[in-house]
């Protein structure tokens, strides 16, 4: 028994994709795909993007770019004859790649066009910040508190939405925003190749190869690498901007719920279970209580909440510049996050595989 699950941010009409049923995707990597939505990247530090040599570009960390040579010299030199200010104008046509295609061109270009290349590409990182976030169920029947349909004065559905998905019939002003979305058809971020680089995870042990490559992007993930904009070492939190609750990185990855910390990998818990994870599972909304796990409520207390992933750095100006107290609720939530896979037995069953495969 249980039902099928869907990652959605209803206002930007963007979703994650059907994740499964609630006891396949909540001991999966399928919600770190959140994480990259909401991680917000380190302040500038004014470093610049692309380093030049004689030969080439490079950039990001000594990873090599394209060859200058690649580019047409004749086209470089036309533009380079312009004033600078019209070659600001002209590229601020460009879409992303096209402006660090451009930029890679020669030195002059790049000397130009670092930090507009490095500015945008920060603008494209977090897109899910400060919008309400809930992890619909396919038995979804109403809206979690503080969400309402808003039904758009020109909507027209789309045709093929309304045979491919199980849509209640009720006018639209009677739906769930989760259903009234999906008559939107919804944007996949995972297949869109507007998505330009793997999600960091954000634990104290980085993992350096990213888990879901983006196929549209290639290039981003050399040229760019995250670990730019998400270095390690660093102290991240989990922030609830509905609610100003926090939940510290080093806590929820603990073995003891304590703080393995970045210099004591080793006291990592052996569940796995993420900023993700606990996103997926408190934002988890359904009028169905079926699930094929226990010990789990299908009515998650973080539904509808924005979220953001911050450095601690920016939580502490943030409470030091007042606006509403703050609650540390990073013990709590590893409790109930350490209580869930025990209940389920799901530590256990990867002890058992792995004795299996020695075998």
């Amino acid at each position: 028994m249980g039902q099928y699950w869907e990652m959605v941010a209803h206002e930007r009409c963007e979703t994650l994709g059907n994740w499964g049923k609630a006891g396949e995707f909540v001991r999966s990597e399928l919600p770190d795909q959140i994480i990259h939505l909401l991680a917000v990247p380190v302040e500038d530090t004014g470093a610049p993007l692309c380093l030049s040599s004689s030969n080439e570009s490079h950039c990001g960390d000594d990873e090599p770019g394209p060859a200058a040579s690649h580019q047409s010299p004749t086209l470089t030199a036309r533009l380079l004859q312009l004033p600078i200010e019209v070659v600001f104008l002209i590229t601020a046509q460009l879409d992303l790649n096209s402006l660090y295609t451009l930029n890679c061109c020669c030195r002059i270009l790049r000397s130009l066009l670092h930090a507009e290349v490095h500015a945008r590409f920060r603008r494209t990182l977090a897109p899910w910040v400060n919008t309400p976030l809930m992890c619909a169920g396919e038995y979804i029947r109403s809206n979690p508190p503080g969400i309402t349909t808003q039904v758009p004065k020109d909507f027209i559905p789309d045709p093929e939405a309304l045979e491919d998905r199980d849509i209640p019939p009720k006018p639209y002003n009677q739906m769930t925003a989760y259903h009234l979305m999906l008559l939107k058809r919804p944007t996949n971020v995972v297949a869109s190749s507007t998505t330009c680089l793997s999600p960091p995870t954000l634990n104290p042990t980085p993992v350096e190869e990213p888990r879901w490559p983006s196929p549209g992007y290639e290039p981003w993930r050399r040229i760019l690498k995250i670990k730019k904009y998400f270095p390690p070492r660093r102290q991240w939190v989990l922030r609830n901007l509905t609610t100003m609750e926090y939940v510290y990185a080093d806590v929820l990855t603990s073995k003891h719920g304590y703080g393995g910390g970045p210099d004591c990998p080793d006291a990592e818990h052996r569940w796995g279970f993420t900023f993700g994870t606990l996103i997926a599972v408190n934002t988890c909304w359904s009028d169905d209580s079926s699930a094929s796990m226990s010990g789990w409520c299908p009515r998650g207390r973080w539904a509808g909440d924005c979220f953001d992933i911050v450095e601690e750095k920016r939580l502490l100006q943030d409470m030091k510049a007042g606006g509403g107290e703050w609650v540390d609720v990073s013990y709590r939530m590893w409790w109930e996050m350490v209580s869930l896979f025990e209940e389920n037995r799901w530590d256990i069953n990867e002890d058992s595989d792995e004795d299996s495969d020695e075998e």
